[in-house]
């Protein structure tokens, strides 16, 4: 609650965490996961593309982050926004491609659902509170 508090407090920060975790998202998926596929299962190619995709969104949240300083809220609407579409089409890659997975693919794709899920949690949050002092 401290944390979240503090979120509150100066919510340009979560562009912050938002940027660096899409950052660690892309280097997992294009360093690691697509270069050892075989022990994760999820073909190389779609592993690329998503790891695209968390980079685009790693440019994005830390441009808001060094860029905004006033108006956030619709920026932060995006980034929910776009982090629950990658969070559905990476679930749709899991249902495509789940017969190829591993177990260790299956573990990387929870973790990473479980990790995106609380930070679209906590953006939302981040959101309502700041609308609830404007009342």
């Amino acid at each position: 609650m401290k944390f979240l508090n503090k979120l509150k407090a100066n919510p340009k920060k979560i562009f912050l965490i938002d940027a660096l975790g899409a950052l660690l998202t892309a280097i997992l998926l294009f360093g690691i996961l697509a270069q050892l596929e075989k022990y994760f299962g999820m073909p190389s190619k779609v592993l690329y593309t998503l790891s695209g995709v968390a980079f685009c969104l790693f440019i994005y949240s830390i441009s808001c982050y060094q860029l905004i300083n006033l108006n956030w809220k619709p920026f932060l609407k995006i980034i929910i926004g776009c982090n629950s579409i990658y969070l559905l089409v990476s679930m749709a890659c899991i249902v495509l491609h789940s017969n190829k997975l591993t177990e260790l693919g299956w573990m990387y794709f929870i973790l990473e659902f479980v990790v995106i899920g609380i930070l679209i949690i906590v953006e939302y949050n981040i959101l309502q509170s700041s609308r609830e002092k404007l009342k």
